[in-house]
């Protein structure tokens, strides 16, 4: 199975979303990637998760899309111990989807 990718354009749409912070434990995040650890509190960088993977019909859109510090990223993931399958997510379990505005 081919991977979906977020486009560049999907995450900026999703940060803006959530308010320049994560969508997990609020951390605020000024840029993607590289370009915002030096800004991150605990210099990390940025990633994007599907909140539904593509393995179970997730998609490469913004509503699947959100941006996480890479410590709350692995913690998603169990610490990277995939030993449970593909960890399935719902907006839900996002507390700053929408950043503070959350609905």
């Amino acid at each position: 199975m081919m991977r979906k990718e977020f486009t560049v354009a999907t995450q900026q749409f999703a940060l803006h979303r959530q308010q320049f912070c994560c969508a997990l434990c609020r951390t605020f995040i000024t840029k993607l990637g590289e370009m915002g650890r030096s800004q991150h509190k605990y210099s990390e960088i940025a990633h994007a998760h599907h909140i539904l993977h593509a393995k179970y019909g997730g998609t490469n859109t913004a509503d699947n899309c959100v941006i996480l510090c890479q410590s709350c990223h692995y913690s998603i993931h169990e610490g990277g111990n995939y030993r449970y399958g593909t960890v399935i997510c719902h907006r839900k379990d996002f507390p700053y989807f929408y950043g503070n505005k959350n609905k």
